[in-house]
Parts: C-alpha cells; sequence; structure tokens
C-alpha cells in the first residue's frame, strides 16, 4: 500500500480510473459531514500530487487540516509534498499523468 501512496510501482495507474476515483470523492465530501472529511480530502490531495499538481494538492491538504487540524495524514503528506518530493510515476515519461480534454490545451 505505501508503494501505491508514494506512486512507486512498477506499473503506471489506469489514469482514467483515477480520475473516476477522484470524483466520487470529491461527490462523497460534498455529502460528509466536516468532521469526517479530513480523510477523503487527504485523498484527493494525493490524486492531484500523482498527477504533479503540487500546489492544487497542498490546498487540498489545507482544507484537511482545517477539517481536523490533527489528522496526521493529512500533516505528514503536506511536509513531504512542501519538501519537494515528486510522484514516482511522474519520474517515468510513460507513467507519467498526461492531461486530456481542455486540461490538454
Amino acid at each position: 500500500m505505501d508503494r501505491v501512496l508514494l506512486a512507486q510501482t512498477h506499473g503506471g495507474p489506469q489514469w482514467s480510473r483515477v480520475e473516476w476515483a477522484q470524483q466520487l470523492l470529491l461527490r462523497a465530501y460534498t455529502h460528509s459531514s466536516t468532521r469526517h472529511s479530513a480523510p477523503l480530502l487527504t485523498a484527493v490531495a494525493f490524486i492531484n500530487w500523482w498527477e504533479g499538481r503540487v500546489s492544487k494538492a497542498h490546498q487540498f491538504l489545507e482544507f484537511a487540516l482545517e477539517a481536523d487540524p490533527a489528522y496526521r495524514l493529512a500533516r505528514l503528506s503536506d511536509q513531504m509534498m512542501g519538501c519537494g518530493m515528486v510522484a514516482g510515476w511522474n519520474m517515468d515519461k510513460d507513467r507519467a499523468f498526461r492531461p486530456s480534454g481542455l486540461e490538454a490545451t
């Protein structure tokens, strides 16, 4: 599990499924109470980090920490991403995220 979280698996993800998961997490977030939103927002932050969107990932982690300042995974993740750690998949052009649709332009 830690290899997936840190984007260090041998094969790359199926990005369309990752995008679908992000939409599902965001939908769950809109229906959750504030006290349960930190894990959802942290998961969305990781997806954005995997995709190379570190600033957006940081924003989601800030939201997670506003919802639950004691949520340790969000705090540690923010420190890790803030130190400049790059998701492993982004080190290989064949596994890195490639935007599609309007994002690609």
